[in-house]
């Protein structure tokens, strides 16, 4: 007699999601095997994220980004991973959360303190040209910022800008970080836009024209500013009527990006079955397989949880959720 076809096992692979990463203005999601020692960088575009999640997750560090360091052959690393169980209610354990938050706040106050209180890293880095920028968002949100002469369109490209203008430069980075507290003091445009307007303005877009407008009247403001601040260390670059050198980010062309929905199930139960269209910031458009809708979703909610990847399907989302 003929024997039962024997029911195959579904092959499920455990993986964790640690971040996006920009680079040559390309995204990539950082990826660990549960079983891997190191994790591995992946193109975003094609990324497949089919996962299941009932009850409450497990959960590993996300691990930091130490600041300038070297490893023992003298190449910089621009990760450190982490496999520890993270603290309560944070995405990293207590040791990576202390380097993380350190150089955060030595970087971000290092224009108020003396160069003896500083970590001799962040000396070196403070030691280089800066610029400072007008950023705008989809949703109309408009931000000052500053970065390094070399990284500032990576910069951009992380935070999901749409759009910015390069108002000044400086010889170093303590002029930029005094300008940039000036600007916010005088005109009150805040430091950072929160990842929640971020993915509405995917979904509910300014016009570009409108968002274009609105950030030349700020950097016309920023710009008459900078003509009254006397410090030989700003260079800058919209001056009076100057609207400054334009940046617009390199996925603003991508066709995904002419409609975008709101995911309307929760990333963190249930069953997903997404593909990676492309990225803007740490935004990720997606679709599902059994459909061409493009989403947008923020992927820190399933930052460090152990994702058992697999063949699941998807729960079923409503018509009238997909077309609002």
């Amino acid at each position: 007699m003929p024997q039962s076809p024997v029911a195959q096992t579904p092959v499920v692979q455990t993986r964790i999601l640690l971040g996006v990463v920009w680079r040559d203005s390309e995204p990539y999601v950082r990826l660990r095997d549960d079983d891997a020692p190191a994790s591995t960088l992946v193109p975003a575009a094609g990324l497949r994220l089919n996962y299941r999640l009932n009850g409450e997750p497990s959960r590993q560090c996300v691990g930091h980004v130490p600041f300038r360091s070297a490893n023992a052959d003298g190449q910089r690393s621009d990760y450190h991973d982490c496999t520890r169980r993270p603290q309560q209610g944070s995405r990293t354990c207590e040791r990576c959360g202390i380097v993380e938050a350190t150089f955060a706040s030595n970087l971000h106050h290092a224009h108020t303190r003396g160069t003896a209180e500083l970590d001799p890293a962040i000396v070196e880095h403070l030691q280089q040209p800066n610029r400072l920028y007008l950023a705008g968002f989809r949703d109309g949100s408009i931000k000052v910022g500053t970065s390094t002469l070399s990284r500032t369109q990576k910069r951009l490209e992380e935070q999901g800008a749409w759009m910015a203008r390069l108002v000044a430069e400086t010889t170093n980075g303590i002029a930029v970080r005094s300008l940039e507290d000036l600007v916010t003091e005088v005109w009150a445009l805040p430091q950072a836009v929160n990842a929640r307007r971020k993915i509405k303005g995917l979904v509910d877009p300014l016009p570009d024209a409108e968002l274009d407008r609105l950030l030349g009247e700020a950097a016309r403001d920023v710009g008459r500013l900078m003509d009254r601040v006397p410090d030989e260390r700003v260079l800058p670059l919209a001056t009076g009527e100057d609207l400054g050198e334009r940046w617009r980010h390199p996925m603003a062309e991508h066709p995904a990006l002419a409609k975008v929905l709101a995911y309307p199930l929760t990333l963190q139960s249930g069953n997903h079955d997404l593909e990676v269209i492309t990225a803007v910031g740490r935004a990720l458009l997606v679709r599902r397989s059994s459909g061409d809708d493009v989403f947008a979703i923020d992927p820190a909610a399933l930052f460090g949880l152990r994702l058992d990847m697999g063949d699941y399907g998807s729960d079923e989302i409503a018509i009238q959720d997909s077309l609002f």
